[in-house]
């Protein structure tokens, strides 16, 4: 017969010992290839075209004119200013991120670590007021996508 005290003590060295192992990669967005890259042109390709090729982006953002305006207004604390914006100067850029994800998780009873390790590719793409591609900003994170 084993002693309550010494079961206890096995019991609790077997949970200490038992764990588990879990590693997952997670991709996120559209995946932007260099052929796809290379059909957009700068003054040539439409908003049409770009989401035809690329897809949904991830966001559709406005030049940020208005921080701009409120940054110089703030200057004349006090005084009594009117400005008038141009709408044309609300162009689109549209926002493309395909993100890789690596996780890992090692439980051992009362032991856990977590990990994650992201990575991602990011395409800005500017718009002019006639709707064709004025620019491009492309930053390449993961070299395996």
């Amino acid at each position: 017969m084993i002693k309550p005290v010494l079961a206890a003590a096995l019991v609790a060295m077997a949970l200490a010992s038992s764990g588990c192992v879990g590693i997952s990669t997670q991709y996120e967005g559209n995946p932007i290839t260099k052929e796809s890259l290379a059909k957009i042109k700068v003054g040539v390709t439409t908003r049409s075209q770009v989401l035809e090729t690329l897809g949904s982006p991830l966001v559709i953002d406005r030049t940020d004119i208005t921080g701009l305006a409120e940054r110089v207004l703030s200057r004349f604390q006090g005084e009594e200013l009117s400005l008038k914006i141009d709408p044309s100067l609300f162009n689109d850029v549209y926002i493309y991120e395909r993100r890789e994800v690596d996780r890992w998780l090692i439980f051992l009873g009362f032991f856990t670590f977590v990990t994650s390790d992201e990575r991602s590719d990011r395409l800005s793409v500017f718009f002019g007021k006639d709707g064709l591609v004025l620019g491009m900003g492309w930053t390449e994170g993961t070299a395996d996508l």
